[in-house]
């Protein structure tokens, strides 16, 4: 600007060099003619210095020179490549400076340099000539002042537009967000990857020439409304190694971005895909110019988009079937039968491979025949059938289990001619599998799926299915051991339970016992048994855990409070001797016990309660709940056990029961108390085992998962 003096900034390489720069030109422009420009003057300097921070190279130079009210800017870098004005985009961080200078400036412009290049604004005032195109308009030419570089023509070929954008537009945010972090690098404010220099070189740097000639031509395409864009690069041998570590630096990127490490959000996979297509194409372009690869011409991006739905495809197809295989293996883990196993196999087994029906089959209990503990899609004829299904008959579940051997036929006349058995009960399958259910030299049933129209068994089919089998297989291993522990269990509980309960005169007592579901034996435990010529002991009580482990010690502490109640029944000493018990064996076995000592001559009853719920009383004017002190579990520590005593007059009852008959799920057992209550008062207990499985089935869960012992003690009459 003639007849106006220069003043110029050279930026420190520090965080805040870009705030001292800003405040150099304020100071330049604050009390000079041009005051009242101060403001645009100022935010276009600021958009200028920072464009020149994030996209080009030190040194970064500011200069002001003021004219009436005219303030020229100039910004020089040591970056040659010439900038770019992208599309204004609400989802793009960059590009709205230059947008801002664009309105903010009477005219604005770049210019090449020797060792670099300056853009340059002037802010108020009248131009002195006619404003320039805008930077990108005109720079065909700059190329040509390149230092001599060959550079080679690259096709891709033609690319969707909108896709080139925002694959930019992206690019450019994570461009800005690096330069920015390199910037704060000595900044406590702004956490810095580890690896940030060579990201940053990578990625804002190495591959820059490549990355603008693209975003360019795209922008150019867009102003136009073309909705392709036809790629063609002029690009150095060298670009082909800096497209590479661009690749890996993108990819860095990426993890960071997944980790929440960055504010840019992780590359969605269309832009990846075309990432990897154009860089490989122009790598492969470059390579082929020095002979290092034959010369090939650039894959249509269509073709790339169609292979890999393709691959994604095929992928879905194996990742849904191991996704299957992982619900059937976490389902089968709660399988306790053969039928719950059927359940849950031939269901998932039917809808994966499109089967039109399947079932399960193991040999009978008679030795002869197959059982059927589940099908799915089989009508009851069919089901009947297979029932009847003899073990040595030429049939594909029957052939299966009896050669170890996997049966496959994919239309009718493969199964006419393997079994024609079938057109007599399943005239309407024309394919079918059958696959035996092997664990080592066992054979323990066959898996069959049935389709009505012709089925081609593939590779990844037939894994499937085999794969189904083994995990079928080991699961009714797996049921045949629960089932032979179960009865042992319960053969060992039942041993240790008493037969009967003792009677006496005055009194009456009977017990109801059943077992988690039906099925497995816990740690309940009950005793009724004579202490002496004139009292009665009575127990309830329940120890932690399941199966043979915890049959075994409810036998065991059973017997131990028996043995300490023949010497002295006292509830105190039981219990002391009990604790005792437990501390000088160190048992961890958490046992919950209520303990009652009857004396037949009067009508109290003496309790102490160990953990365990209290009883109720049932009398003809209403039920209560006995109030005594609860205290620890036995295998908890010692604890000073609190002893009650309670009036039970003739024709009252005391109702002992473990928590299987009052819990549910997400319900206060104050409510299954208070429903036990109910029931008692509008149907009162009888001394006999009828009414209180009436009471147990009345009260208790429907799908309860403990153990349920109920002992009723009845007030008959005073001796």
């Amino acid at each position: 600007m003639s007849g106006s003096e220069v003043t110029s900034f050279e930026l420190p390489h520090r965080p805040d060099a870009v705030r001292q720069a800003r405040r150099f030109v304020e100071r330049q422009v604050a009390g000079s003619s041009a005051a009242a420009r101060l403001d645009d003057a100022t935010l276009v300097a600021n958009e200028l210095i920072t464009n020149a921070c994030e996209h080009g190279a030190p040194p970064v130079v500011v200069s002001v020179a003021v004219a009436g009210e005219r303030v020229h800017l100039e910004v020089r870098d040591a970056n040659p490549r010439r900038p770019v004005r992208p599309l204004e985009s609400s989802g793009n961080m960059t590009g709205r400076g230059i947008a801002l200078v664009d309105r903010l400036s009477a005219q604005w412009g770049v210019r090449r340099e020797p060792d670099g290049k300056s853009v340059w604004a002037d802010v108020g005032g009248v131009p002195d000539s006619p404003s320039p195109a805008p930077a990108d308009a005109s720079a065909e030419s700059w190329d040509d002042e390149r230092d001599g570089t060959e550079l080679h023509t690259v096709v891709l070929g033609d690319v969707p537009t909108d896709l080139l954008i925002q694959a930019k537009a992206h690019v450019d945010n994570i461009v800005r967000e690096l330069t920015l972090a390199e910037a704060a690098g000595g900044s406590a404010h702004l956490e810095v990857p580890t690896g940030l220099a060579p990201l940053v070189e990578s990625v804002v740097h190495g591959f820059a020439e490549a990355r603008d000639a693209i975003k360019r031509q795209a922008i150019a395409a867009a102003e136009r409304g073309d909705p392709r864009t036809r790629l063609v690069l002029r690009l150095p041998r060298s670009a082909a190694d800096a497209g590479i570590a661009y690749l890996a630096g993108l990819d860095e990127v990426d993890t960071y971005a997944r980790a929440a490490r960055m504010l840019t959000l992780e590359m969605p996979p269309e832009h990846r895909l075309f990432r990897r297509w154009y860089v490989g194409a122009l790598i492969d372009a470059l390579r082929s110019v020095d002979g290092r690869l034959p010369p090939v011409e650039a894959r249509p991006f269509e073709d790339v988009l169609v292979g890999e739905v393709r691959r994604l495809t095929a992928a879905q197809r194996v990742t849904d079937r191991a996704a299957r295989l992982q619900r059937v293996t976490a389902a089968l883990a709660r399988a306790r039968t053969p039928e719950d196993v059927a359940d849950v196999v031939v269901s998932e087994g039917v809808v994966a491979l499109g089967a039109s029906g399947g079932g399960l089959l193991v040999p009978d209990k008679d030795g002869t025949h197959l059982a059927v503990p589940g099908a799915v899609g089989y009508g009851e004829r069919l089901v009947g059938v297979l029932r009847g299904e003899l073990l040595d008959a030429e049939l594909p579940a029957a052939t299966a289990l009896r050669t170890g051997e996997a049966v496959w036929f994919e239309s009718r006349a493969e199964r006419d001619e393997q079994f024609p058995l079938l057109r007599g009960f399943e005239a309407e399958t024309m394919s079918m599998c059958a696959v035996p259910l092997i664990v080592g030299a066992r054979r323990l049933g066959a898996l069959r799926f049935s389709f009505s129209s012709v089925k081609l068994f593939d590779d990844d089919e037939r894994s499937f299915v085999l794969a189904l089998a083994a995990l079928t297989a080991h699961t009714l291993q797996r049921t045949e051991m629960y089932e032979a522990e179960r009865q042992a269990a319960l053969g060992l509980q039942r041993a240790l339970l008493p037969d009967r309960v003792a009677q006496v005169p005055g009194w009456q007592a009977v017990a109801h016992y059943t077992p988690a579901g039906g099925q497995q034996a816990g740690g309940d435990f009950y005793d009724v048994f004579a202490a002496g010529e004139h009292h009665l002991v009575a127990l309830v009580g329940d120890v932690m855990g399941r199966g043979l482990e915890a049959a075994a010690a409810m036998g065991q502490i059973r017997s131990t409070i028996r043995a300490y109640a023949l010497d002295d029944p006292a509830p105190a000493s039981v219990m002391r001797r009990t604790d005792a018990f437990f501390e000088a064996l160190a048992l961890t076995q958490l046992v919950t016990v209520l303990y009652l000592l009857i004396d037949r001559r009067t009508d109290e009853v003496t309790l102490c309660s160990a953990g365990h719920l209290p009883p109720l009383l049932y009398e003809p004017s209403g039920t209560r709940v006995v109030p005594i002190e609860v205290g620890l579990p036995f295998g908890v520590a010692r604890d000073e056990r609190t002893v009650t005593t309670v009036a039970v007059p003739p024709g009252s009852s005391l109702l002992l029961y473990t928590d299987g008959l009052v819990e549910r799920p997400a319900e206060d057992i104050e409510t299954g108390i208070a429903r036990v209550r109910s029931l008692l008062d509008d149907e009162p207990p009888q001394a006999t085992a009828a009414s209180l499985a009436r009471i147990a089935a009345a009260v208790q869960a429907p799908d309860h998962e403990d153990d349920v012992t109920v002992l009723l003690l009845a007030r008959t009459a005073q001796e």
